[in-house]
This record gives C-alpha cells, sequence and structure tokens, in this order.
C-alpha cells in the first residue's frame, strides 16, 4: 500500500529566523594540501507538544511564532578520546577528549485565530529548554570562546484544538571570541 500526503507552503509566519547568508561558520586552520579543518558546531532539533493553558480558547488557525534563543549555561566535559581524534568515525563524529555542552531555552510566542464565530486573536508565551552538544578540537586552549546560536526553521501546526506541535532546527556553534561579540560572551575557564 502506498500512502502520499503533499503539503503546500506553510502560512504561518515566523518571525526570528537567522539569516544563513549572513552566518559565517568558523575555519580552524588549513592545512598544506589545502584541506580545511571546519569548526565546532552542531545542528539539532527542538520538538514539543504544547498544551494551551486553561484560560485560553481553543485553536482555530495558528498565524504567527515568534521564536529567540538563549544560551544559558554551558560547560566542558572530557570525553573519551578515540584511536584518531582527527577522523570521523562511519557515524560521522569524533571523539576528541572534550565536548561542550550548551543549554538554552527556546523563549516563543504563538499567536492564533479561536475557533469561535466572531474570530479573536490570542497570544501564548511558552519556554521550550534544550540541550546540546558541540565536539571540540584537541588542540583548542578552550578559553575566549562564544556561542552563536541560529534558528534556521521552526515548524507549528495545530495537533488538536487545545494542542500545539511545534519543532525547531537550530544551529549552535563555537566561535573564537572577539571584541565585537559583546553580547555573546560565554568564557571557558
Amino acid at each position: 500500500m502506498k500512502v502520499c500526503q503533499c503539503f503546500g507552503q506553510n502560512a504561518v509566519e515566523i518571525i526570528g529566523l537567522c539569516d544563513p547568508a549572513e552566518t559565517t561558520i568558523f575555519v580552524e586552520r588549513q592545512d598544506e594540501d589545502d584541506c580545511v579543518e571546519v569548526g565546532a558546531w552542531t545542528q539539532i532539533s527542538v520538538p514539543e507538544l504544547f498544551r494551551l493553558p486553561g484560560d485560553k480558547p481553543d485553536i482555530g488557525t495558528i498565524d504567527k511564532v515568534f521564536a529567540e534563543v538563549k544560551v544559558i549555561s554551558t560547560r566542558i566535559v572530557n570525553t573519551p578520546i578515540g584511536p584518531c581524534p582527527t577522523k570521523e568515525n562511519i557515524e560521522g563524529t569524533r571523539l576528541t577528549g572534550k565536548k561542550l555542552v550548551v543549554e538554552g531555552v527556546l523563549k516563543q510566542k504563538i499567536v492564533y485565530t479561536a475557533a469561535r464565530a466572531d474570530q479573536p486573536v490570542f497570544t501564548v508565551h511558552f519556554d521550550a529548554k534544550f540541550s546540546a552538544f558541540i565536539v571540540l578540537t584537541p588542540h583548542d586552549d578552550h578559553k575566549d570562546f562564544c556561542v552563536e546560536a541560529c534558528i534556521e526553521d521552526v515548524f507549528a501546526i495545530p495537533f488538536n484544538p487545545r494542542e500545539v506541535f511545534k519543532n525547531v532546527t537550530l544551529f549552535l556553534q563555537v566561535k573564537p571570541f572577539s571584541d565585537t561579540d559583546s553580547d555573546s560572551r560565554v568564557y571557558f575557564e
């Protein structure tokens, strides 16, 4: 049996996405063969099923989603070191001996039209916590770095009249700190 569903463009307006053209991928070094070793980054997906508070009416349609990422804590953890720490395993990961654990919160606001005849518009605020890790290179001194967070995509759909399924795709990157990054300073000692 073949099952196929076709979907059009998401009609929900998303506010808070980063512009991929303005995101620079940090390059750690370039070796003698012109092979580039890229910086430390990861991409994660943060799914959530959110229930409306009891004082809010049922959802008719979702109109807008506002999203913002806040990094609330970071820490470096020691991990096993692979036999070739600069080489990837079959899964595409490396064991360098160091990972940066990044914990944060997605601050979100959904604007929706109620499932009522008069169709009033309501707003609901909610936060979704997340945790991710970024493999660090073994040769870094792990000082004076910042974590850059980029919301790549937000998908939101009513699951039923009282719940919203939402998924946020995040890009998290560790970059060397510069004096121009005053609002995203994360120091490692």
